[in-house]
């Protein structure tokens, strides 16, 4: 343990749970057990420990300026009668052991040449500790937990950390930090860490949470003081997303259809179009009774661990997003990237199944594993342009399924197995980035669709039969609710797509659907020339 001589401006400390206590609680304003019993630790003693991604080292950074927190202190902390430091302490955290002579011959020339390196690949994120009496965790950008082939983040992005003139790099994270209740209460830092993902995407500034706290209450007092603040309303928190330039889309989880596959289908249809999700929620402790409020989480990834999709509806529609059993998000009481897992529940009077998520929350007795939240509403931060909305393409993509089920049809398709279609909002550079790349489009056929003009913002059904493509339905993510909404398909099997333009030209088959909403994307197909 040996920091830099004079005065201090670093500190290099082999890593253990209580060595991040201390560092966290370290600040005069701090008490070490506010920290300790913070449920955040219990998240990074499973996070940092052998089961997650096994820290070895922790350098601490004195005298560190966050930006954030610097405006949340001039417009708040500044005006306090103590004198509230403005000044943070960032810890970097590395899979390998690193000694402090070591960094000390980095910062002085002499290292060891490959040193500069292990800094780097070993690199697994930091945490902003704030100078606070309680809320001490800011800014936090963390490596995520290695993929294994089912857990999926989909808005993360790269952080660069500047350390003492030495460039690191964090490639796939979204940053968090937890809510102070002056500031900002959860309903903002929510917001903060979905900002974070859609600044990068839209192109938009990125507020301090208490820049977001106020343009929340902009138009929309409280019955109390608008700093410190205890909590925005959904409307609140809709105009603080409009303050950015985006649009505030609501979507009610019990609304007519099954809870379970409106929170899969919606979530995953947003995320993987690179948006984290505003999630709201009631939390209630199953095993004491009592019901602990509203809090808002923002859904930042999914785990596709059920081994078979869901069939939906009378049609039995098969979605790749009912493969999903977890969802991962930033929930500013427990730590970035926290797992919450699925659970369908029975309640009296009511025709479907409900949905309810676990959550690491400690109960009225401090007890892990009893607090539940019942998902809401989600409050989707969307471009202005995106106007089509997710319930509109997948009913025009299940009403496409329903045809291709129909026996006239079925039966001249000869499927090998039942379609499952994969319906997300994505944009036109990725699907022809993807295009560019495959090798099994016909020549020709490849280059009709680089070439073709399409909508910035599309929906995409991909349709797989056995693991395999046949087809991709491009939907226009930028229409009018009432426009054509079909771009085109892409046929990945010829025999799939040729049946098609056969089927939609026999008038006994078409005429059922001639009043029907999907009648005009069948009629692309009818409209394209026979090989």
């Amino acid at each position: 343990m040996v920091s830099h001589a004079g005065d201090k401006r670093y500190e290099v400390r082999k890593y253990t749970i209580d060595d991040l206590i201390d560092i966290l609680a370290a600040h005069p304003d701090t008490s070490p057990e506010v920290v300790r019993k913070k449920a955040h630790i219990d998240y990074f003693r499973e996070y940092f420990g052998p089961t997650g991604v096994n820290a070895e080292t922790i350098l601490v950074e004195y005298g560190y300026i966050d930006r954030d927190f610097l405006e949340d202190h001039a417009s708040f902390y500044v005006r306090c009668f103590h004198d509230y430091a403005s000044v943070c302490r960032r810890l970097h955290f590395f899979s390998e052991r690193i000694e402090a002579e070591d960094f000390s011959h980095l910062l002085q020339g002499t290292a060891d040449p490959s040193f500069p390196e292990t800094l780097r690949s070993t690199y697994l994120g930091f945490i902003v500790a704030k100078p606070l009496p309680k809320a001490v965790i800011g800014r936090t950008c963390l490596k995520t937990y290695e993929s294994e082939g089912c857990r999926h983040f989909p808005i993360t992005q790269e952080y660069k950390a500047h350390l003492f003139g030495f460039e690191l790099k964090i490639r796939e994270t979204l940053a968090f930090q937890e809510q102070d209740s002056v500031a900002a209460a959860c309903a903002s830092s929510t917001l903060w860490s979905a900002f974070q993902g859609t600044g990068k995407q839209f192109q938009h500034h990125i507020p301090s949470p208490v820049e977001i706290t106020r343009a929340a209450l902009a138009r929309f007092p409280m019955d109390e003081r608008d700093l410190p603040n205890h909590g925005l309303f959904t409307w609140q928190m809709a105009h603080a997303i409009s303050s950015v330039g985006l649009v505030p889309y609501p979507i009610r989880i019990n609304d007519k259809i099954s809870d379970t596959f409106c929170l899969q289908s919606s979530i995953y249809a947003y995320l993987q179009g690179g948006i984290p999700i505003p999630l709201l929620v009631d939390l209630r402790d199953w095993a004491n009774s009592e019901d602990l409020g509203g809090h808002a989480v923002a859904v930042t990834g999914y785990r596709l661990g059920r081994g078979a999709p869901t069939s939906y509806g009378p049609t039995h529609f098969l979605l790749k997003a009912t493969r999903i059993d977890k969802f991962y998000a930033h929930d500013d009481g427990i730590g970035p990237f926290a797992r919450m897992e699925l659970e369908t529940v029975t309640v009296a009077n009511r025709p479907a199944d409900c949905v309810r998520l676990t959550t690491s929350w400690r109960d009225m007795k401090g007890n892990k594993g009893n607090v539940y939240a019942y998902p809401q509403s989600m409050l989707v931060p969307l471009y202005h342009k995106i106007r089509i909305p997710f319930r509109k393409a997948l009913n025009a993509v299940t009403s496409f399924d329903a045809f291709t089920k129909l026996p006239e049809v079925n039966k001249e398709l000869n499927l090998a197995g039942e379609l499952e279609w994969d319906v997300y909002l994505t944009d036109v550079n990725k699907l022809k980035s993807e295009v560019a790349e495959s090798e099994h489009l016909q020549r020709a056929y490849r280059e009709s669709v680089l070439l073709e003009g399409m909508p910035k913002y599309i929906w995409r059904a991909t349709a797989e039969t056995k693991g395999q493509k046949v087809l991709d339905l491009i939907l226009d993510a930028t229409d009018i609710e009432h426009g054509p909404l079909m771009v085109r398909a892409i046929e990945h099997d010829a025999d799939f797509g040729d049946t098609l333009r056969r089927c939609t030209r026999v008038e006994s088959i078409m005429q059922p659907f001639a009043a029907h909403s999907i009648y005009r994307l069948l009629q692309w197909f009818a409209k394209q020339p026979l090989p």
